[in-house]
């Protein structure tokens, strides 16, 4: 095989690197009963185990079963989270992602804090258009001199170039759109 028809195989070792954090051993060596246990697990147990403590009022009428309730629940509870998956996450995973995406601003956020986006305004501009007259002035009087300001208002005000005058004594266009605007004034 050559190297232009060697087959190419990519391997993806994403979810074999993302284990989750596991309690399974004892000190001794030994091994929990019905484990390892994730931390959501751990915490599902002790949470439903505190909440059947709290309410054992309301639901503890059934002598010695009592006890067998208060240690089944609690596990069996950590056992259907072992296989319960949200896109591929444990759901206190998928739940901590669900109140970080409806907690974040609308517009994201800068440098750790809310984006605020700018209130619209609204943008005033002036445009002013000046018609010429279809006569044509004559070439003696595009050559007038250009008066020149003071010389106090020279320092401050910066100076305006003066178009180079062609034959006809106009000015020659620099862009495209005042060469169209010339042509037009031609017609």
């Amino acid at each position: 095989m050559s190297a232009s028809e060697e087959e190419l195989i990519g391997h993806s070792y994403t979810r074999a690197r993302k284990h989750p954090l596991v309690i399974g051993k004892l000190p001794g060596a030994g091994r929990l009963p019905g484990g390892p246990y994730t931390i959501t697990q751990v915490m599902t147990m002790v949470i439903s185990f505190g909440l059947l403590v709290m309410t054992r009022d309301l639901w503890a009428h059934f002598g010695a079963m009592n006890f067998i309730l208060m240690a089944l629940i609690p596990w069996g509870l950590a056992w259907v989270l072992r296989y319960a998956r949200l896109d591929g996450r444990d759901p206190a995973r998928a739940v901590r992602s669900l109140l970080i995406y409806s907690s974040t601003p609308a517009q994201g956020r800068l440098a750790g804090k809310p984006q605020r986006a700018a209130r619209p305004r609204l943008a005033t501009a002036t445009c002013t258009v000046r018609v010429r007259s279809a006569e044509r002035p004559a070439p003696a009087a595009a050559a007038k001199p250009v008066p020149q300001p003071a010389p106090a208002a020279r320092r401050k005000a910066r100076p305006t170039p003066v178009p180079a005058a062609t034959t006809a004594g106009r000015a020659e266009p620099k862009t495209g759109l005042q060469a169209l605007l010339a042509s037009l004034d031609e017609h």
